[in-house]
């Protein structure tokens, strides 16, 4: 008794005490299992720009916003990934030019005004973007009472959908504005001095004829050069921003393609032979075909040849409406076909039409187009001679609207369905208005094609595909690769075994989205920049396909260490040896005999020509870039050899033969050069900024 009364006295202290280790086991957990993320930011940090933490939260609510808004204005509920990607870089940017450039906007007292605002959307001086959206797409003249009246209607917006907008065109003004004040004032810092003008217009003035002697390097063998580790260390220690490098990885990856099995061809088989009879006695093929076939209906009248199976396209025209054709197999599906209708149709139509876009913000604004719509369809009914000028003042389709809305001859199938049914179904002269989705059409039907016999079939298509079964089948096996073999080694040995194919994936950057030959494979690049070297990945299913990969290389971003670049560097030495090998050559005959023809017979070279080169001439006749050769031949004497020089594909020896100079003005040489280190100030310096911001890029542990 006396021991569960001390246990109901203390039961207070030990529930607090149990508590207590509880909590302190949650918050030792959290900070050493997530990398201290009581005391460091990056495990919801998309990246640090210029010091300043940008968490994941931020980003992610300006995507969605611009998704948002790009979904109400398509009219969809899904943006599809590519638009999203896409998304994702413009909000990416737009952070990155907001960080790394506000403090410089600050310092420099940079800013747009309210009334600087107002000019650029609705005064004397409208945005591009303004322009854009809200002018004449014949004219390109903006309506400012338009954009006033677009300001007026934005409160009259229950979904608040146009004021979104609207603030979001603003936004980017603003900024774009900022960044051009930014690269004006940087521009207009920039000159050119005399003395750069006068030594430009030098160089492009000389243009020389010149002739030379090459010794490639390939004439000396390698085995007479020996290169040792010390002198590839050397040149390594010397050389380390040479070999400065991003980030990348190489992977080699097997596919397992999901495929029908041939059980699953069976199977789709016997399933059109089941339904056979009753598409066969259907009432009505065209439903039946609906609500079985694999393919939807195509409602189509066909000319002779257009189907694409050519054994039904035969069948098609020699059969009466009603004939049926049993299942044949073709490609990857099953088909049979019931013959629904023979019509004969114009195979081309003349037409012309009046275009009123459906490019809307509201149901309100769509209506108003519709009723413009009806009204002009009653005047051209009325006045036909009016057609030609309507089109010209009204249709929202520049091309045709500039020829009186004439589209000339076109052949079924060319234009979008509402417009080609009410073409290839009317009678010449008819008018009518249909709507498709690029607005509605006031068409009048000018003239019809010769009269040609089609037919409209209703074809029932069952496709081969994989079934449950084959597909966790082939997923099994993949499975079984991938755990049977976690090494590199292991990986290729039983690819080989196998006769698996194996693939390469190189120089993947850390947010790649694109493999050659596979479907967004997005994870598997994720995955390379979480393992280490010569791992195996679980497996990845990338549309038709599971993959299995293997990390084959890692490359860090900053200096790429020894190992890596030592073929290099002896490729290099090995190149230097050899030039001084031929240099001592060339040398040796010239100290006998200094003349170019001389030098190519004893060497058993020819002498080439290269005639008008100049300091700006990229390349060497038969040769290829020489800039070392072709700056010795602008800057040589008249008559004189010049050489050895070492260049890129061996040793040169040159002469020039006749020096031609033009006059190149000083003045408009200096204007050229100023041009061009304008045109590359913009880019150039906000690289130059963004570089020194040390921008952290985290996006690929989210996306």
């Amino acid at each position: 008794m006396a021991t569960l009364e001390k246990l109901r006295n203390r039961a207070g202290t030990l529930v607090a005490v149990v508590i207590g280790l509880a909590l302190l086991a949650f918050i030792l957990g959290d900070l050493f299992g997530s990398g201290g993320s009581l005391f460091s930011r990056n495990q919801f940090e998309i990246a640090e720009i210029a010091g300043k933490s940008i968490p994941y939260q931020n980003y992610q609510e300006r995507v969605d916003h611009i998704a948002e808004l790009n979904k109400i204005s398509r009219r969809v509920n899904a943006l599809d990934e590519q638009t999203m990607e896409n998304i994702r870089e413009e909000v990416w940017n737009q952070l990155v030019q907001e960080y790394v450039l506000s403090s410089n906007y600050k310092n420099l007292g940079i800013a747009v005004s309210s009334d600087e605002l107002f000019d650029m959307v609705q005064g004397r001086n409208l945005h591009p973007i303004i322009r854009q959206e809200f002018g004449n797409p014949q004219t390109g003249e903006v309506d400012p009472a338009m954009v006033d009246q677009f300001l007026r209607n934005l409160d009259a917006d229950p979904s608040g959908f146009q004021r979104a907008i609207w603030l979001y065109l603003e936004d980017i003004i603003v900024k774009d504005r900022l960044f051009t004040k930014y690269n004006n004032l940087i521009r207009k810092g920039l000159y050119v001095t005399d003395f750069h003008a006068e030594k430009s217009a030098n160089n492009r003035s000389a243009r020389v004829d010149m002739a030379f002697v090459l010794e490639r390097y390939a004439s000396v063998a390698d085995s007479l050069i020996t290169i040792s580790s010390s002198e590839v260390s050397k040149f390594y220690k010397e050389n380390k921003n040479k070999f400065q490098q991003e980030a990348s990885r190489d992977v080699e990856y097997v596919v397992f393609p999901i495929t029908p099995s041939q059980e699953d061809y069976k199977l789709a088989e016997e399933w059109i032979n089941q339904i056979k009879e009753d598409f066969k006695s259907a009432a009505d093929p065209v439903q039946f075909t609906k609500l079985n076939s694999d393919t939807p209906f195509n409602d189509k009248y066909y000319k002779q040849g257009e189907i694409s199976n050519e054994e039904l396209d035969q069948w098609a025209f020699n059969s009466k409406v009603g004939d049926f054709h049993d299942p044949i197999f073709d490609g990857e599906s099953y088909l049979m076909a019931n013959l629904v209708s023979i019509n004969f149709l114009p195979d081309s139509v003349k037409a012309r039409h009046i275009l009123l876009s459906n490019n809307v913000q509201s149901q309100g604004e769509l209506n108003a187009v519709k009723q413009k719509a009806d009204s002009l369809l009653d005047v051209v009914k009325r006045r036909r001679n009016s057609f030609a000028q309507i089109a010209k003042d009204f249709s929202d389709d520049p091309g045709s609207a500039a020829q009186g809305g004439d589209l000339g001859w076109f052949p079924e199938g060319a234009m979008v369905k509402p417009f080609n049914d009410a073409c290839f179904n009317g009678k010449k002269g008819d008018i009518v208005l249909v709507e498709s989705q690029f607005g509605f059409h006031i068409i009048e039907i000018q003239e019809l094609g010769k009269l040609t016999k089609k037919v409209q079939v209703a074809i029932l298509e069952r496709n081969v595909i994989p079934s449950s079964k084959t597909y966790q089948a082939i997923y099994q096996k993949a499975s079984e690769f991938a755990g049977l073999n976690n090494s590199y080694e292991e990986f290729t040995a039983a690819a080989q075994e196998l006769k698996l194919s194996k693939r390469l994936a190189s120089n993947l950057r850390e947010l790649d989205r694109r493999v050659a030959g596979l479907e967004n494979p997005r994870e598997m690049v994720r995955w390379a920049y979480r393992e280490d070297v010569n791992a195996v990945s679980p497996v990845f299913e990338f549309g038709d396909n599971f993959v299995v990969a293997t990390l084959k290389a890692v490359r860090e971003a900053g200096v790429a260490p020894l190992a890596q670049v030592e073929q290099d560097i002896r490729a290099e030495l090995t190149q230097q040896k050899k030039a001084e090998v031929l240099k001592e050559k060339f040398n040796s005959i010239l100290a006998n005999a200094n003349d170019i023809n001389t030098l190519a017979s004893e060497l058993s070279q020819q002498v080439q020509e290269a005639p008008g080169i100049t300091f700006s001439s990229f390349s060497l006749p038969t040769v290829g870039f020489e800039p070392a050769v072709i700056a010795a031949g602008v800057q040589s004497p008249e008559g004189e050899v010049v050489g050895p020089i070492a260049g890129n594909a061996g040793v040169f020896a040159i002469t020039v033969n006749a020096i031609n100079v033009e006059e190149v003005d000083k003045d408009a040489e200096a204007m050229r050069m100023l041009n061009l280190y304008q045109s590359r100030s913009a880019r150039e310096a906000y690289e130059a900024v963004k570089e020194n911001a040390n921008i952290i890029d985290k996006r690929s542990k989210f996306f």
